[in-house]
């Protein structure tokens, strides 16, 4: 049967900025300044979340939390309007620590990457 890959990322981040600066550094740093928004659309209900509506390379970015202590997360996954192929198995790819390491060191933000650097850059489960 054939593989269909299934990516998927949930990195805490901290910072002192609120949701949108921290979106606005996420955006820069990885998908080319696409904003973030949907802040009023309530999709974790009373969890305050950001996400980008585009679909980029098939993924759906969302930015969720409250900050301070418990920091931000960042989620990566599938974007909704993406379906599996009907001949195709899902193989899930977790790619957090990818995703931390690209983020490590950049301005304003830290990422959780104790848990992160033990771990390869991606892990496949089938």
């Amino acid at each position: 049967m054939k593989k269909y890959p299934y990516f998927t990322c949930s990195l805490v981040i901290f910072s002192e900025e609120d949701i949108f600066g921290v979106a606005k550094i996420i955006s820069e740093k990885l998908v080319g300044g696409i904003p973030f928004g949907g802040l009023e659309d309530y999709i974790y209900e009373e969890v305050p979340a950001v996400y980008i509506n585009e679909n980029i390379l098939g993924f759906e970015l969302v930015i969720q939390g409250y900050g301070g202590e418990d920091g931000y997360i960042l989620e990566l996954h599938p974007h909704p309007c993406n379906s599996r192929p009907d001949d195709a198995e899902r193989v899930t790819i977790e790619i957090t620590s990818y995703i931390a390491s690209l983020l490590e060191g950049v301005e304003n933000i830290k990422v959780e990457s104790e848990k992160n650097s033990t771990k390869d850059y991606i892990e496949i489960t089938e």
